[in-house]
């Protein structure tokens, strides 16, 4: 029995099924490469509003140059009236499931897995933007691995492979423009859409979407990422900027947020020579011009000294600013020269027993609070907090004033039966 096709291409397996669309694994004979077909259902072939939409999925992917991008290679229509794509296949499956795969083994995120997914996932918005669109439904379900052989021949090197989460013969790539918005043709409200626990504010409802509605949907895909994962608080205090509810409030671009996130995770090495991060693309690493991604800048770890007293003492002799955690009461301060922050509170609480604390921000612009539970809440101007042991605890308040710099303050508190 011979396989069924659509055109010239011989479908081999469903890849996926969803409301809209069903996603064949297929294989072009003419070219001897396998592609993904994804064809729109039969019933919503007949609505031309769904119809025109999936077709503009399409040409939009086709206006987005990118390696991180699935590329449109064709696009048809069956004998029973169905359009369909012919996208370049991505052959390891999702982000998500990769990563429920991995959690289930015990693995967390590094620093280096983090990084490899937001300058990925960085580049690949850049592309989107450039083209004057916005992706509207970033989720990990639609961001796609695809290995060495599903990449188009003349991509640049795999600079986001860790071995772990992304591996040497792997690329992340985008996915799923069907929801995208196009800024060239249309401006102001657009309908309600992206995935729940991904989508911002402003598409919860029908609302004035923009770029910056990507930048809340990738802070919410790393927040994700680095779920449980040991990692600085600077980061929680980058993305609580770009999960403000006002987009007013976000960073104004992914090259923005790409250069905090850098900044947050891979610190420059005390003592090390400015030259040196001149030749090997910057303090922070980033994207080029191309879009292409550096190498992953080696992240120094904060360090545990022995004598807390005596390290102070020679960082201050050889006059080097560090942001080394030497002990609890070195590192940012809760004051800069723009800004100031403390927490008001209880110093006592009861087990059950629900207690608040307030954040008093001056000249911050955004905020992240730190709760006993490690659960992050950015940009609140007060927390509460229900303890369920006797123990000493504590809240940390961390913020970033206009010029970047951080500020941190801690309140502890003892909870008693």
């Amino acid at each position: 029995m011979s396989e069924p096709a659509l055109g010239r291409y011989r479908l081999l397996s469903v890849l996926g099924v969803g409301s809209f669309a069903t996603v064949h694994r297929a294989r072009d004979d003419r070219l001897e490469s396998d592609v993904v077909v994804k064809v729109l259902a039969e019933n919503h072939s007949l609505n031309l509003e769904i119809r025109e939409r999936f077709i503009a999925e399409g040409r939009s992917l086709r206006r987005v140059v990118s390696p991180h991008v699935v590329t449109v290679h064709d696009i048809g229509e069956s004998e029973r009236g169905q359009p369909y794509l012919v996208l370049s296949l991505a052959d390891r499956g999702t982000l998500a499931a990769r990563v429920r795969e991995l959690r289930s083994a015990g693995w967390t995120a590094t620093a280096d897995d983090v990084l490899a997914v937001a300058r990925a996932l960085a580049a690949a918005l850049s592309a989107v933007h450039a083209a004057q669109l916005v992706h509207r439904d970033l989720s990990p379900e639609n961001v796609l691995l695809t290995s060495v052989a599903g990449l188009e021949r003349g991509d640049a090197p795999r600079a986001e492979a860790t071995g772990g989460l992304v591996r040497a013969d792997e690329r992340l790539v985008l996915a799923d423009l069907g929801l995208c918005k196009d800024l060239a043709l249309s401006s102001g409200l657009t309908v309600a859409g992206g995935t729940t626990g991904f989508r911002p504010p402003e598409q919860r409802d029908a609302g004035v979407v923009d770029m910056r509605a990507d930048l809340w949907a990738l802070s919410a895909l790393v927040r994700w990422l680095a779920a449980d994962a040991a990692l600085p608080e600077e980061l929680a205090v980058v993305l609580g900027r770009s999960l403000a509810d006002d987009p007013e409030r976000r960073h104004p671009d992914v090259r923005a947020w790409l250069t905090d996130v850098e900044r947050a995770l891979a610190p420059q090495p005390v003592g090390s020579d400015p030259g040196d991060a001149a030749t090997s693309g910057g303090r922070d690493g980033g994207t080029s011009d191309d879009g292409a991604a550096h190498p992953p800048v080696r992240r120094l770890r904060r360090a545990r000294v022995l004598t807390a007293l005596g390290a102070l003492v020679l960082v201050l002799a050889l006059g080097v600013t560090v942001g080394l955690l030497v002990a609890r009461s070195s590192g940012p301060g809760d004051a800069t020269a723009t800004a100031r922050i403390a927490i008001s509170g209880p110093v006592q609480a009861q087990v059950g027993v629900p207690v608040t604390f307030e954040a008093d921000v001056d000249g911050a612009t955004t905020w992240v609070w730190t709760l006993p539970s490690g659960e992050f809440v950015p940009d609140a101007e007060s927390v509460t907090v229900t303890a369920s042991a006797p123990e000493a605890a504590r809240v940390v308040l961390s913020a970033l004033d206009d010029a970047g710099r951080e500020l941190r303050t801690e309140h502890g508190f003892r909870v008693t039966q």
